[in-house]
C-alpha cells in the first residue's frame, strides 16, 4: 500500500502531512517556504516519489456555508499546477478550522507560536490527513 500525503496550501507556507505505508498514522512532515524554495512543484513531486506516496489529500477551507471560500480559487489554480506533473488522484478535502487547532496544540505544549510558525503548517496537514483518513476508514 502507498501512503497518502496532505498539504496544507498557503501563499507564504504549504505544510505537508504523510501517513505510514499502511494508512494508519498521520505525521507532520515539513513546510514548504515558497519564497525559498525556487520550484514548489518539483519539491512537491520529488516528495511524492520519494516518499512512495499514492495520493495527494489538498485542503480546501469552505466557508461556513460549506461552499468555496476566496482561498479556494487560489488552491484550484496549484492543484491544476501540480496535476500537470503527477500522476496520482489528487482531492480537494475541506479543512476548515485545521489551522486553529494546530495552533491551539502548539498552546497546550507550551510553544509559542513566532518560533513554531512552520509546524503549525505541518500540524494542520496532519489534522487534515487524518479527517481525511476517519472518513473514508468507516
Amino acid at each position: 500500500m502507498k501512503r497518502l500525503m496532505a498539504l496544507d496550501y498557503g501563499e507564504r507556507r504549504i505544510g505537508v502531512a504523510l501517513t505510514d505505508p499502511e494508512q494508519l498514522i498521520t505525521f507532520p512532515y515539513k513546510t514548504i517556504d515558497t519564497r525559498k524554495t525556487p520550484d514548489v512543484v518539483k519539491e512537491i513531486v520529488g516528495i511524492v516519489k520519494d516518499r512512495d506516496v499514492g495520493a495527494l489529500i489538498v485542503g480546501n477551507p469552505l466557508n461556513a456555508h460549506g461552499m468555496d471560500s476566496k482561498k479556494s480559487k487560489d488552491i484550484k489554480k496549484f492543484i491544476a499546477m501540480l496535476s500537470n506533473h503527477l500522476s496520482i488522484s489528487i482531492t480537494l478535502w475541506d479543512e476548515s478550522y485545521t489551522t486553529k487547532a494546530a495552533v491551539a496544540l502548539l498552546n497546550q505544549a507550551n510553544r509559542k507560536l513566532k518560533k513554531n510558525r512552520d509546524k503549525v503548517d505541518q500540524l494542520a496537514a496532519s489534522l487534515l490527513l487524518k479527517d481525511y483518513l476517519e472518513h473514508h476508514n468507516e
